[in-house]
């Protein structure tokens, strides 16, 4: 699979699912994200409050990330994140595709793995879309 790469986050994924990247939203109020000039300065001259970023790049932003999983989707597929993260905060995905019955992810690192089943007993690997929410920093 071809790795697919948004605002600075690199998505790879073993299978043939393909990744869509519909909403990347900064969670700090206020702050264009793709901005760091906030993180060296500061309004007022009392040392204790300063700012104590110097270069203005290195910064831990919460984003709150939504991805589209094709049908492809299957049993055991991993996703990687690579580039501008540094941890996944939280998971939630949910299957768009009927007759499937559950898809779950676990999280290692920057690594989701997926279990994709048709039946509620889980003894049947199924395919199918799903839609991934990721809160990462």
């Amino acid at each position: 699979m071809t790795a697919t790469t948004h605002r600075g986050i690199t998505y790879t994924g073993t299978g043939t699912y393909t990744i869509t990247a519909d909403l990347d939203l900064a969670l700090w109020a206020g702050v264009d994200q793709d901005d760091t000039t906030w993180l060296t300065s500061y309004p007022g001259a009392l040392t204790s409050f300063a700012a104590r970023q110097t270069d203005g790049a290195n910064r831990m932003q919460p984003r709150l990330i939504c991805l589209t999983l094709s049908a492809a989707l299957a049993d055991t597929n991993t996703l990687i994140l690579s580039g501008d993260v540094n941890a996944i905060l939280t998971t939630q995905v949910s299957a768009q595709t009927t007759g499937v019955s559950s898809v779950k992810v676990t999280t290692s690192g920057l690594t989701c793995t997926f279990e994709c089943e048709s039946t509620a007993d889980g003894t049947t690997d199924s395919t199918g879309a799903a839609s991934l929410w990721l809160i990462v920093a």
